[in-house]
């Protein structure tokens, strides 16, 4: 009887400390942001991260917010799905001196307007130079796929 009393006030004040715990953690997130916001923070408040530090450490930008600066390869149409239904995506590799992402674009249905930038992906061309802010994520997990990671597009930019 006793050790259920005590298994029951542990089990009681557990949660509450794991919570308070959980939210000290999370207050002191670095630069790199873990959650996508409505609207990003300044793209030029991030410094430029090269294709092949994501590559080489994706534990590490997994879930995070990156700028990264390339030239843009190809751009395809993809069909996906939306809150509005099957829409249309955007799959952009990207190429900087160091390698190649995949930055996925959820087209005009999945985007959230204020997140975009000023350059729609549609507007796009090969050999076309941009600066992007990328929600860095894997299909599963980094450290068992021989897949690469994706990015996310949350803001787009041309560069001269």
């Amino acid at each position: 009887m006793r050790y259920t009393l005590t298994m029951l006030t542990l089990a009681r004040y557990t949660f509450p400390v794991m919570m308070i715990l959980l939210s000290l953690v999370t207050a002191s997130v670095s630069p790199a942001q873990l959650v996508p916001r409505s609207k990003p923070p300044s793209l030029h408040s991030y410094s430029v991260t090269s294709i092949q530090a994501i590559l080489s450490d994706p534990g590490h930008y997994q879930f995070r917010i990156v700028r990264i600066r390339g030239v843009v390869q190809t751009i395809t149409q993809a069909p996906h799905r939306t809150t509005c239904g099957l829409g249309v995506a955007y799959e952009i590799r990207v190429k900087d001196e160091s390698g190649e992402l995949m930055v996925i674009d959820l087209g005009p249905c999945g985007r959230n307007s204020g997140n975009r930038g000023p350059v729609l992906p549609e507007t796009l061309s090969g050999s076309e130079q941009v600066d992007a802010l990328i929600y860095v994520s894997f299909t599963s997990h980094p450290w068992e796929s021989p897949n690469p990671p994706e990015g996310i597009l949350q803001w787009l930019e041309r560069t001269e």
